[in-house]
């Protein structure tokens, strides 16, 4: 059980995040919902680390959660505030650019995921604070840094799985490379 503790978090957040495509708004009902899944997202990892049970399948779940309750966010803002035009477009091709970095993963080791690194986390907070700064009419300042962070992780996730020499989703940064490259 305690081996499986992280995954079964994240299974909240897998499980829970559909939810967030019925809202039209950013409604109380939405954020407990939101809050839970930002939760298990938060918590995943260090209870994995704490249980020695890190991999690759935690890995996977885990960018599955995120994908489902930021993609379930988004679908609200959009509904609900609108996103410009240039911001879409510029989110839409980092999406595209972190696909292709699974893409070069799942032909150079045969399987598909995406690297943690610590711009990807902090791509991950700028998104969670997406409702908030909406409700805070910062839509423009918001967008425009999600894009910019988004674009970097995306760029140093290709750049990252394009020097790997095996399948590890846990280096941080292009400047840990070298010390991967080592071991």
């Amino acid at each position: 059980m305690k081996k499986h503790a992280a995954n079964m978090i994240t299974s909240v957040r897998i499980l829970l995040s559909p939810a967030l495509f019925l809202f039209r708004g950013l409604t109380s009902s939405f954020f407990v919902i939101y809050l839970i899944c930002a939760a298990s997202d938060l918590f995943d990892g260090p209870v994995a680390r704490m249980t020695k049970s890190t991999g690759l399948t935690g890995s996977i779940l885990d960018s599955i959660g995120d994908t489902l309750m930021y993609t379930g966010m988004m679908k609200v803002a959009l509904t609900a505030y609108g996103i410009p035009d240039w911001a879409l477009i510029s989110l839409v091709a980092a999406l595209a650019l972190h696909v292709i970095s699974a893409l070069i993963a799942a032909h150079k080791f045969g399987t598909f995921y995406f690297t943690h690194t610590v711009a990807g986390k902090i791509m991950g907070g700028a998104f969670f604070l997406t409702p908030f700064a909406l409700c805070f009419g910062l839509r423009s300042l918001h967008m425009f840094v999600i894009c910019l962070i988004a674009t970097y992780s995306a760029v140093e996730a290709i750049i990252i799985q394009a020097n790997m020499k095996y399948a590890d989703s846990d280096v941080r940064s292009v400047s840990e490379l070298r010390q991967f490259q080592q071991d």
